[in-house]
């Protein structure tokens, strides 16, 4: 899209309860940097009305829109056309609408991938576990496959959810949360430790121990239980709002057809770190 000074864009988030979104303040932010003008509105709605999302895009003029739980499934299953990676992924957090169609994109694995490279862990040749198979474990499987992981381990009590994870990613191994395997990154995706249930970890520190890197990408608290226990055992801990900063850079190159400089979210990463 070929932006014009004096045009104004509208942008937005869509998800179920958006009280504590970051998400406005992480777009307005990234929308000053480039000198566009825009709005960005939270869109709380219900599971009938979500049904609905891409006419009321149309009817408010709004080109772009973020998708957050619960409705990635839902949207994925809505938009005339699909990415590739979305595809691959089975969800969409970016809407793009252009010419009258709407397109469906996923830029978490982009967040993912971000989120360790600015952390300084390699993926490559790792052998990681995530605990949680929810909808948040399908962008990092997808993300350490990329990255080229020796092997992907999915650790949850869902067997329902692990057996459609298995069928998206049939490279992934699984197991239960009591009998978790060692290896070198853990990553929790479950809200085990999230805010207001915050000094809770998935898993206790015999577990963590037996790997060399810990990430959560829950971001309220910034450093979970889970993180804590990682750190006190000598862990290298990655933390998981920069995963949240990145995958919203990821979403403006897609709404404005430009490759974008990531760094440009780290000070915005530092600002609302202090929040928590």
């Amino acid at each position: 899209m070929d932006i014009e000074n004096t045009d104004v864009i509208h942008l937005g988030v869509l998800g179920e309860t958006l009280v504590h979104s970051l998400s406005p303040e992480i777009h307005e932010d990234l929308l000053e940097q480039q000198n566009i003008k825009g709005t960005y509105k939270k869109y709380e709605m219900n599971d009938q009305e979500v049904l609905h999302i891409l006419d009321v895009m149309k009817r408010d003029q709004v080109i772009g829109m973020n998708v957050t739980i619960p409705y990635k499934e839902v949207v994925y299953r809505l938009v005339d056309e699909l990415d590739e990676h979305a595809k691959r992924i089975g969800a969409v957090n970016t809407i793009l609408i252009e010419n009258g169609i709407s397109y469906g994109y996923n830029t978490d694995y982009i967040g993912i991938i971000s989120m360790f490279k600015k952390a300084d862990v390699s993926l490559a040749g790792k052998d990681i576990v995530i605990l949680g198979s929810g909808g948040a474990a399908k962008a990092l499987i997808y993300g350490f496959h990329l990255e080229g992981a020796a092997r992907i381990t999915v650790a949850a009590r869902n067997e329902k959810a692990i057996d459609s994870l298995k069928e998206l990613f049939p490279y992934i191994h699984t197991c239960t949360l009591n009998r978790i395997p060692g290896g070198d990154i853990l990553v929790n995706t479950t809200p085990v430790g999230m805010y207001p249930n915050a000094g809770k970890s998935p898993v206790d520190a015999s577990v963590i121990r037996q790997f060399k890197v810990a990430a959560d990408i829950v971001y309220n608290p910034l450093i979970t239980e889970f993180l804590k226990i990682a750190r006190e055992e000598g862990l290298k801990i990655v933390t998981g709002l920069m995963m949240l900063v990145d995958q919203a850079i990821g979403s403006e190159e897609i709404w404005f057809h430009k490759k974008l400089d990531y760094n440009m979210g780290n000070h915005i990463h530092d600002e609302l770190a202090k929040q928590f």
